[in-house]
Order: C-alpha cells, then sequence, then structure tokens
C-alpha cells in the first residue's frame, strides 16, 4: 500500500474515533472539531489532567481495536494488546485494550482492574474459557490463559513491578490478591 493511500485510510479512520471528553456525540467528517478552551482555563491542572488522560486513553483505545494493536507502544516500555474474549454468560466477543509485559513469546498481563477491589469481567471471561485471541502489532494470535501460582507468580510480580511503576501502585493498595496472567501463543487462529 502507497504511503499517499495509508495516510487517507488512517485520516478517514481517525474522525470516527474522536470522542469529546464530555461523552457527547462525536463530530460527523463534515464539522469541524473545536475546544473550548475558554471553559478549559477555568478548570484546575489536576482536572484538565485527569479530563486530557480520560481522552487520550479513549481515542488510544478506539485506535488499538479498530487497528488489531497496530500502534502496540504507549512508551518504550510500556506495550499495549487487544484481547478478544467470550462473555461467560451472555457468549457475546468482548475486545479489550491491555497493557503487557513480554515474557520469551508469551504476554504477561495483570488483572488490575484499575486497582479496584472486584475483579475485572474479561478475567472472569478467561476463566471460564481459557482459550482466547490477542491483537498485538497487527496480528491476531491465539492464546491460552493460565494464572500463575506459587514462585513462578512471586517471581513474576517482582519482574512485573519494576517493568510498570502502575502495576506497582496496585499491588501496594488492593486488598484482593491481584492475579498474574501469562498469555501463552497455540497454534490455531
Amino acid at each position: 500500500m502507497s504511503s499517499r493511500r495509508r495516510a487517507h485510510r488512517i485520516t478517514s479512520i481517525i474522525p470516527n474515533l474522536l470522542v469529546s471528553p464530555d461523552g457527547c456525540r462525536r463530530p460527523t467528517a463534515t464539522e469541524p472539531l473545536s475546544l473550548d478552551l475558554g471553559s478549559l482555563a477555568q478548570v484546575d491542572p489536576a482536572t484538565r489532567r485527569e479530563r486530557f488522560y480520560r481522552a487520550f486513553g479513549r481515542l488510544h483505545t478506539r485506535l488499538l481495536v479498530r487497528t488489531n494493536g497496530r500502534p502496540e507502544h504507549l512508551t518504550p516500555r510500556l506495550r499495549c494488546l487487544v484481547l478478544e474474549t467470550v462473555g461467560r454468560r451472555t457468549g457475546h466477543p468482548h475486545r479489550v485494550v491491555l497493557g503487557y509485559m513480554p515474557d520469551g513469546d508469551a504476554f504477561v498481563v495483570l488483572a488490575s482492574n484499575f486497582g479496584q477491589d472486584q475483579a475485572p469481567a474479561w478475567w472472569q471471561n478467561l476463566r471460564a474459557q481459557p482459550e482466547s485471541t490477542v491483537c498485538v502489532a497487527g496480528r491476531r494470535l491465539a492464546v491460552r490463559a493460565r494464572e500463575l501460582t506459587g514462585p513462578e507468580r512471586d517471581k513474576m510480580v517482582s519482574r512485573a513491578m519494576t517493568h510498570n511503576k502502575q502495576w506497582r501502585v496496585y499491588a501496594t493498595t488492593m486488598r484482593r490478591r491481584l492475579p498474574v496472567i501469562r498469555l501463552e501463543r497455540q497454534a490455531r487462529v
């Protein structure tokens, strides 16, 4: 694909990904994108930063889902993948973007649920059906989830805490035991 066609394809996707920070409808392709800087200037810096990160997170999630995890790196060290699970109750497919740590040809994820006391739904779905698919760097890979236990878990937790500072915060503030899941590649897709 030529660079000109690739640029057109990317610019045609981006308007569909944009959502305003307050959750209002997204603009159509013909509407100009606008930002009311006057009202944003009256908000304190911490709230502004939080709104920015929330909006960036939504945009990044939509971009990853639409491109099968193509922009894999958030920073040089932090990477993301799109995990596709099947709902344990509904049977409907679900996609969620997760930060991961590479471990050989496998992916290690933590079921932190942003530090909340209940386990995330994607982890409950994986416990019911461990076979799943991940989309990373534009490729779809079949994986099987396995929760790490014992010394293997302890070793991986210490590695994960040095890999991602947010995981370190979750591990120290959460009341529940933090599940560590290794997504091991399978032959089928």
